[in-house]
């Protein structure tokens, strides 16, 4: 038996549903099962059987073609050319994958639960054809509105995932991300959470937290731990100390604190010598 394309026309407003099939009685008994029971796919179609009546449409074929083929093309023709105006019932617009780019909620297993083996084959199916090229990712091209990030921002935040949540990592994988991370500057504005600041505490109380243990400074360390340094109040009054570590002990500051204003030469922004500027003396004394 050849292959036919059939239309479904409403005789009131001339609308129609159009279709391919092999066996055109067999389909045409079921998509009239389907009207009359209120499941058929097609949303826009039930709901004009339902306000006419079963006696406002009739069933026709249009073209009769010799192969599978010619029927798919003929179909894909007919679905181009009036799918989506206003005198065709259809929403699909792809005859060999008919639910393909049709708005989810217009979707026959919208709101059913799938299960994994399904979701499996779905998901190779359509990295399958976005490889492929066939059919572009539906994202392609497109960005988010600020409304979507700031939706999206928000869920994330109320329902944060880590890879690594839960997870430990072996001994020697935290020593390569260690010796990977030494000497490297952090992102700007980054900060220790304060969990994070009471276990680098709780560590360096209990003397394991020494990272110069068993390290020496080079030579060129100590002569600049050894350098005179300026320290310039907020009100402009300038103080010479011996060197950093006596800064450091005048001034009750930190050694990351001091190397940071020493290399950026820029004031604290923060803590309560906001304002303080140092700086080495050069060679000649001088400022």
């Amino acid at each position: 038996m050849s292959g036919v394309i059939y239309r479904i026309v409403n005789l009131v407003n001339g609308k129609f549903y159009v279709g391919s099939t092999n066996d055109p009685k067999a389909r045409f008994r079921v998509h009239r099962a389907r009207l009359n029971r209120g499941t058929h796919h097609s949303p826009h179609l039930q709901a004009a059987w339902q306000k006419y009546g079963a006696t406002a449409f009739v069933f026709e074929i249009v073209a009769h073609l010799d192969s599978n083929s010619d029927l798919l093309a003929a179909e894909q023709q007919w679905l181009t050319e009036h799918a989506g105006s206003a005198l065709c019932y259809n929403t699909a617009t792809h005859a060999d994958a008919p639910w393909r780019g049709v708005a989810t909620e217009l979707h026959p297993q919208f709101g059913k639960p799938k299960s994994a083996e399904t979701r499996a084959a779905i998901s190779a199916t359509l990295k399958e054809t976005y490889a492929s090229g066939d059919a572009p990712h539906p994202r392609t091209g497109r960005t988010h509105t600020e409304e979507a990030k700031a939706k999206i921002s928000a869920a994330k935040l109320a329902n944060p995932t880590r890879y690594w949540e839960g997870k430990q990592r072996d001994a020697q994988t935290r020593q390569k991300i260690s010796a990977a991370q030494l000497g490297k500057p952090k992102g700007p504005g980054r900060r220790v959470s304060e969990e994070g600041r009471a276990k680098i505490r709780a560590a360096a109380e209990a003397g394991s937290y020494d990272h110069w243990t068993g390290r020496k400074h080079t030579e060129e360390a100590k002569a600049k731990l050894s350098r005179p340094v300026l320290a310039t109040a907020p009100d402009g009054t300038v103080t010479q100390y011996a060197s950093i570590t006596a800064l450091r002990e005048a001034l009750d500051l930190s050694p990351p604190t001091v190397n940071r204003a020493l290399k950026s030469g820029q004031p604290l922004s923060r803590g309560p010598l906001k304002g303080w500027m140092f700086k080495y003396v050069d060679a000649s004394g001088t400022q």
